[in-house]
C-alpha cells in the first residue's frame, strides 16, 4: 500500500466551499466512493464520561451554583510528628529524667502514653505544656524501669511520627484528662463553562462530496456538512472527557480565580479533574520496570489507612503500556519463584493449523487477600496527552509506547450510602445549551435546533454555538491512587 495524499486539516475558524476544495472533497470520482477512517473512528475514548454521564442519573448531579461543598468526616487522629527536640540532650530520659518533645498539633494527651518510631520505646505525657513556637510541648518519661535506659536521639528527630497509647495512672487519687472528637468537615469544588463554535458560510449546509458518510441513524449520506459535525461533536467529546482527566481547580486560598478572560475581564473557574484528585490523595512513581513489591507497597500502604473496607476488588485502570509493565512484573517474580516453567501450557495455545502464543497476567491478589486487576483504560492511549508525548519523543524505551500510557489510576466507582462515589457535575439551566447565529446562509437539519432558538446578522454566514458546564465530584478520595512510570 502505498500513500498517494493525507486528509488535510482546516484551520480557519469557519467552513464554506473555498474550505471543501482546500480539503480536496469535490473533484473526479473514485474507486472507493467510501471514506475509509485509517485511524479508527475515535471511539473508545470516552471512559470517564461513560462511568459517569453514561450510567444516567446515578452518574451525574446537577447543582444551582458554579460551587459546591460536601460533608466529609476523617478518621480519628493517633499520630504525630516531632516539631523539635533539645539535641544538647544527647541521652532523653536516663536515670528516669523527664524530657520536651515538641508536636506539631495538640492531639496528644496529659497522662497518656507514646510509642516511639521503632514501635518498641515507650515514654508517659507527664504534663502538657501547651502551645509553643514548634507547635506543642509535652514533658514525657521513659515507662522502662532500667535506669541505663533512654531514648535514641534518632527516634526524635524532626518528622519522625509517634502514636499515641492508652492513659495510664495511680490506683488512687489520681485526676482526670480529656478527650479528642472529630467534626466534620466540608470540602469544596466547582464547575468550568466550555463554549464551542461552529461556523459555516455560503451554500455549505447543501454542498454535496463524492464521499458517502456515515450518519447516526446508521445510514449514509454524501452532504459535507453532517461529517464536519460528527467531526465538530467528536472534538468536541475529546476535548470534555479530557477536562475530566486533568482540569486543575484554580481558585485559591482566597476563594479568587486568578484566570482571567481578555474579553471581559471576568474570571475563568476549573473543575479538579481525576489525576488531581488521584494525585493528591496517593501518588508513587516506577522506573523502567514495574515490580510486584511496588504494586504491594502501593496497594497496601494506601489501603491500611482503613481498617473497615474488608477484602476490596481493586480495578486499575492503565495504559496498554502499563497492562505490558504489569504483566512483565507478574512474570519475572513468577519466573523467579521457579513457577514459570508448570505455566507453560498456559501461555502456548494451538490453534486450528498452529500455535498461538500469548497469555498474559491480569490480577495480583495481596497477602490481605485483596484483589488487584489491571483493566485497560483508552485515554492513556488516545488521549490528546499521548498523541503529544508522541510527536515529543515522550516514548517508553521498552515498550515504544508513549510514556502516559505507562500509568495507572485506582478509581473508586463503588455506591456509598446510595451514592455513587464519581459523579459528573453540571449547572441547572446551564446543561447543555444550544444556539444558532442565523445569517443568509442555510441551516442544516444535522444541527437539530428549532427556528425559536435563531438569532439573527446579516453577515452571509450562520453559526452553531454550544455552551455546558462540567465538573467532577469524588465523595471518597482516600482510597484512590495514581501510579506513573517515570524514567
Amino acid at each position: 500500500m502505498k500513500v498517494i495524499s493525507t486528509g488535510k486539516f482546516d484551520d480557519r475558524g469557519y467552513s464554506n466551499e473555498e474550505s471543501i476544495a482546500h480539503l480536496q472533497l469535490q473533484k473526479p470520482v473514485e474507486i472507493n466512493s467510501f471514506l475509509t477512517y485509517n485511524w479508527g473512528m475515535d471511539d473508545d475514548r470516552f471512559p470517564l464520561s461513560f462511568m459517569t454521564e453514561g450510567q444516567g442519573k446515578s452518574g451525574v448531579t446537577d447543582v444551582d451554583t458554579i460551587q459546591w461543598t460536601w460533608g466529609t468526616m476523617g478518621r480519628m487522629k493517633f499520630t504525630d510528628c516531632v516539631t523539635y527536640f533539645n539535641t544538647a540532650v544527647t541521652q532523653p530520659g536516663v536515670g528516669g529524667a523527664t524530657f520536651e518533645i515538641h508536636f506539631a498539633t495538640h492531639c496528644f494527651i496529659e497522662q497518656y502514653g507514646l510509642i516511639a518510631p521503632d514501635g518498641q520505646t515507650q515514654v508517659r505525657i507527664q504534663k502538657d505544656l501547651g502551645e509553643s513556637p514548634y507547635g506543642y510541648g509535652y514533658l514525657v518519661k521513659l515507662t522502662s524501669p532500667n535506669p541505663n535506659a533512654f531514648v535514641n536521639p534518632e527516634l526524635l528527630t524532626i518528622g519522625k511520627y509517634w502514636s499515641l497509647s492508652a492513659p495510664t495512672v495511680s490506683e488512687s487519687y489520681s485526676k482526670g484528662n480529656r478527650s479528642n472528637s472529630m467534626g466534620p468537615g466540608k470540602m469544596t469544588s466547582q464547575l468550568e463553562i466550555q463554549r464551542y463554535s461552529k461556523e459555516i458560510a455560503g451554500n455549505l449546509a447543501n454542498v454535496i462530496t463524492q464521499y458517502e458518510f456515515k450518519n447516526n441513524s446508521g445510514g449514509t449520506s454524501r452532504l459535507w456538512i453532517n461529517e464536519e459535525m460528527r467531526q465538530f461533536n467528536i472534538s468536541m467529546r475529546v476535548m470534555n472527557e479530557e477536562r475530566l482527566w486533568i482540569a486543575e481547580y484554580n481558585r485559591n486560598a482566597n476563594g479568587e480565580i486568578p484566570l482571567k478572560d481578555n474579553d471581559n475581564g471576568k474570571p475563568i473557574p476549573h473543575t479538579a479533574g481525576m489525576l488531581e484528585i488521584c494525585r493528591e490523595s496517593n501518588y508513587d512513581t516506577y522506573g523502567e520496570y514495574l515490580t510486584v513489591n511496588k504494586i504491594r507497597r502501593t496497594v497496601g500502604d494506601v489501603l491500611v489507612r482503613d481498617t473497615d473496607t474488608g477484602i476490596m476488588n481493586i480495578v486499575l485502570m492503565g495504559g496498554a503500556g502499563f497492562l505490558d509493565d504489569f504483566d512483565q512484573a507478574m512474570r519475572r517474580d513468577a519466573n523467579e519463584s521457579g513457577f514459570f516453567t508448570p505455566l507453560g501450557d498456559k501461555i502456548i495455545g494451538e490453534v486450528p493449523g498452529g500455535l498461538s502464543y500469548g497469555n498474559y497476567f491480569r490480577q495480583y491478589k495481596t497477602v490481605e487477600g485483596h484483589i488487584v486487576t489491571a483493566k485497560h483504560c483508552s485515554y492513556f492511549d488516545k488521549g490528546t496527552i499521548a498523541e503529544a508525548a508522541k510527536e515529543n519523543g515522550l516514548i517508553h524505551p521498552r515498550t515504544g509506547r508513549p510514556i502516559t500510557s505507562h500509568q495507572a489510576a485506582f478509581i473508586d466507582f463503588s455506591t456509598y450510602e446510595g451514592h455513587q462515589n464519581v459523579r459528573m457535575v453540571r449547572q441547572k439551566g446551564q446543561i447543555y445549551k444550544a444556539k444558532v447565529l442565523k445569517g443568509m446562509t442555510d441551516v442544516p437539519p444535522s444541527w437539530g435546533v428549532s427556528d425559536n432558538n435563531f438569532i439573527a446578522t446579516e453577515v452571509d454566514m450562520s453559526r452553531f454555538e454550544i455552551k455546558s458546564t462540567l465538573g467532577l465530584q469524588v465523595n471518597k478520595a482516600t482510597r484512590m491512587f495514581l501510579l506513573k512510570c517515570a524514567l
